[in-house]
């Protein structure tokens, strides 16, 4: 679900990612192809708590992902703002070199470009107050008896009303409209996204909420699904690609994924759980991982970058 406008300035919570940081050689950067030579340009639409701009820093979660990959590769970074409907063209044509921001991988998506491992995997989630007794992960049966609340217009809103035994189903104009009722105890549940959910807890304690993720069912596939969250690159630029997924599986193997989330108050370990079954299997990989579909190759090894 797309969210209402959020400010593309983010809190300044660390260094950052510079926009044209050279990071430490360790590849030629004329080893790859890039839109600027020596720089990687990241077509985003500057939603935190995912991708922003401080200063002369990409800020964010994804944005330092990228950000710490690049140093890796010898590529400087450089943002390319635009509206989100525009990214997947920016890649496509040329203009840009990796799209991402809480991009959720697609089948659709998957015919158009390359795309990476996941970096995380996005959830459903609700935010709570901090004193409710509840686990890290509810299910939809949890919500009886409470009133739950969303922004009109957002696709979980037909399910949300099918939910047998809710008290009430609020829609609000925006998410901090929704949040603040969950504040006042007018609202119990609000279920909206979970990135952003998390990041306005961060910068406001004093509200003592809590996100908590909900748990899959098939009855209520919008309500609480769960995205696989990638970057999307050219499907004709594999070196590249091979380089930058060599450098999505380091984030997991380091952890780094894992930090620069917690950074930024992303810290239910949900995100770090895969969906099952795994969606891309039979679109764009194989059962044993291997890359298929239009996109499809034998991935070079660029593992040593990352040692």
């Amino acid at each position: 679900m797309r969210l209402p406008s959020i400010p593309r300035r983010g809190l300044m919570l660390g260094a950052g990612v510079a926009v044209f940081g050279g990071g430490q050689v360790v590849a030629a950067p004329s080893t790859f192809r890039t839109v600027t030579p020596g720089v990687l340009t990241v077509a985003n639409s500057g939603e935190m708590p995912m991708v922003g701009i401080e200063g002369d820093k990409m800020i964010g979660s994804d944005a330092e992902m990228i950000g710490a990959i690049a140093a890796k590769l010898g590529l400087g970074l450089k943002s390319a703002l635009m509206e989100w409907s525009a990214t997947v063209q920016s890649v496509r044509s040329g203009r840009a070199d990796v799209m991402l921001g809480n991009m959720g991988w697609t089948p659709a998506r998957a015919q158009a470009l390359l795309i990476t491992d996941a970096i995380y995997y996005g959830g459903a989630f609700a935010a709570v107050k901090r004193d409710k007794s509840l686990p890290d992960a509810i299910t939809v049966a949890d919500m009886k008896g409470r009133s739950i609340g969303t922004v009109t217009g957002f696709t979980i809103v037909p399910e949300m009303k099918r939910v047998l035994g809710t008290t009430e189903v609020k829609l609000y104009d925006n998410s901090d409209g929704c949040v603040r009722d969950v504040v006042a105890g007018r609202l119990d549940f609000a279920l909206l996204d979970g990135p952003l959910m998390d990041y306005m807890i961060l910068q406001n304690p004093a509200w003592e909420l809590k996100t908590v993720a909900l748990k899959r069912d098939a009855a209520f596939p919008q309500l609480t699904s769960k995205q696989h969250t990638v970057m999307g690159m050219n499907q004709e630029n594999h070196d590249l690609f091979d380089a930058v997924n060599a450098g999505v599986k380091w984030l997991w193997a380091t952890k780094t994924n894992a930090a620069l989330m917690q950074k930024y108050g992303i810290k239910n370990p949900d995100y770090l759980e895969p969906p099952e079954p795994n969606p891309r299997i039979g679109v764009d990989r194989s059962a044993d991982g291997g890359l298929i579909g239009p996109g499809g190759h034998a991935p070079k090894d660029f593992s040593a970058l990352f040692a």
